[in-house]
C-alpha cells in the first residue's frame, strides 16, 4: 500500500490540507532503496517519511484520517467517514497504489448535517514509462463501478493491508496478527534493551494469544493484545512492547502501510534511532512508513531531504490551518543541511514561546 497524495478539508480540524508523497527526481546515492513502484522505475514515492511539527499540528490527527479512510475502503462502512468529519461539510480526496500497476483516486464529500455522503472513484493504469503527474491526467472515472450492493470498492482495489501504533498502550496490540516466533525475537531485543531487569518473555502455553513477561519476582501479562499490571512497568518499557509488536509485523508483513506516531517520548533518543534504523531495514518494495517524532536528533540521519516533512500550523483569517512542508521543497543543493535550516527556522516550525518568555513580565492576559 502506497499513499501518493491526501487533501483534507474539514475533517479532523484540518482546513484546505494537503500533503504529497511522491518525488520528481532519481537520486544517484541514497539509504533508502527501491523509492518507486516495483517495476515501474519511473513511478517514485517516498518510501521512509519522517514528520514532524510542533504539538497540535495534526501529526496524530493525519494518522487517524488515513485510518478511518483504508477501514472505510476494507468494510465500505461510511460511518466510519462521518466520524472523521470535524465541519457541517467536509471533504477528502487520496491518490494511492495498493494492489497491481494500478493508481487510484477516492474522493468524498462529507454532509455532516444531512449524514450523507457523494463518493468518487478513479483509476488508471500505470504504464512502464508513467510516473505520478502522467497518472494524475489519465486518471477515468469509474464511479458507477462501486456503487450498489456489497463492497465494490474493496473488489476493486484490493483489501488495504496497515499497521498504526500510536501511544495509547490501551489499544489492541494485535499481537494475534504477527508470526509469534518474529514476536518472541523482537521482544527480547526491544525489551532486552529498554529494561535489562526483566528476564525474559515466553507464549504461556495453553493460553491464546497470551505473551509473560518475566522479571524477578513479578510476572507481566499480554492477553488478548491487552497490557496488564502496567503499572510494574516504566514507561519507556510499556512503549517499547507495542513498538516491538510494530517492528515485529514489519518483519513478517508484506505491501504494507506502517504509521508509526510519537512512540519514543519516554525512550532514549538512541535507541529511537536505531530501532529507527531496523525500521528502515525491513521495510520492503511497495510498502511505506509515516514515522513522526519530536527528537531533533533524527535529522541528523543520512536520509534523503525528501523523507523530511514538516507540519505548520498558523492563523489565517481567524482559522487555523496547518500545511506541510517538504524539506526538499526548500533546500536545493547537497550541502544544505536539515538539521541547521530547522535550528533557523527556515520551515517556520519552531514553537511559539513567547508567551513562555513573558511570565518573568507578569502572566499572559489572553490566550
Amino acid at each position: 500500500m502506497i499513499v501518493l497524495n491526501l487533501e483534507l478539508k474539514g475533517v479532523y480540524g484540518f482546513d484546505d490540507f494537503s500533503i504529497n508523497f511522491t518525488y520528481p527526481k532519481k537520486l544517484v546515492k541514497s539509504i533508502v532503496g527501491d523509492e518507486h513502484l516495483e517495476g515501474r522505475d519511473r513511478f517514485r514515492y517516498k518510501k521512509i517519511n519522517v514528520l514532524m511539527g510542533s504539538n497540535a499540528t495534526g501529526k496524530t490527527s493525519l494518522g487517524r484520517a488515513l485510518l478511518k479512510i483504508f477501514n472505510y475502503i476494507n468494510t465500505g462502512n461510511e460511518a466510519l467517514l462521518q466520524e472523521m468529519a470535524t465541519e457541517e461539510r467536509a471533504f477528502f480526496r487520496i491518490d494511492f497504489v495498493n494492489e497491481g500497476f494500478f493508481m487510484h483516486r477516492l474522493s468524498g464529500t462529507i454532509n455532516k448535517l444531512e449524514g450523507n455522503i457523494d463518493v468518487h472513484y478513479f483509476t488508471t493504469d500505470i504504464g512502464e514509462l508513467d510516473f505520478y503527474e502522467r497518472c494524475v491526467g489519465k486518471l477515468k472515472d469509474c464511479t458507477s463501478e462501486i456503487e450498489g450492493r456489497g463492497n465494490k470498492l474493496k473488489k476493486r482495489v484490493g483489501e488495504i493491508h496497515s499497521r498504526f501504533a500510536y501511544p495509547e498502550i490501551a489499544a489492541s496490540l494485535r499481537t494475534a496478527e504477527t508470526d509469534t516466533a518474529e514476536l518472541l525475537k523482537t521482544f527480547r531485543a526491544v525489551l532486552g534493551t529498554l529494561d535489562p531487569t526483566l528476564t525474559n518473555i515466553d507464549k504461556l502455553q495453553g493460553a491464546k494469544d497470551t505473551f509473560i513477561i518475566r522479571r524477578r519476582g513479578t510476572d507481566i501479562l499480554i492477553q488478548d493484545g491487552k497490557l496488564l499490571n502496567r503499572e510494574v512497568l516504566s514507561s519507556g518499557t510499556a512503549e517499547g512492547i507495542d513498538v516491538a509488536v510494530f517492528l515485529a509485523a514489519m518483519m513478517s508483513k508484506k505491501q504494507m502501510f506502517y504509521y508509526c506516531d510519537e512512540h519514543f517520548s519516554y525512550i532514549h533518543s538512541e535507541i529511537e534511532k536505531a530501532i529507527f534504523g531496523l525500521m528502515m531495514e525491513k521495510i520492503q518494495e511497495n510498502e511505506q512508513m509515516i514515522f513522526t517524532t519530536h527528537n531533533m536528533e533524527m535529522l541528523d540521519l543520512n536520509l534523503p531531504k525528501h523523507s523530511y516533512t514538516f507540519l505548520k500550523r498558523e492563523l489565517i483569517e481567524g482559522k487555523c490551518r496547518v500545511s506541510a512542508i517538504s524539506a526538499s521543497s526548500l533546500l536545493k543543493k547537497n550541502t544544505d543541511s536539515v538539521r541547521g535550516a530547522v535550528d533557523n527556522d527556515m520551515f517556520g516550525t519552531l514553537p511559539d514561546l513567547s508567551k513562555l518568555t513573558a511570565l518573568d513580565r507578569g502572566w499572559p492576559d489572553e490566550l
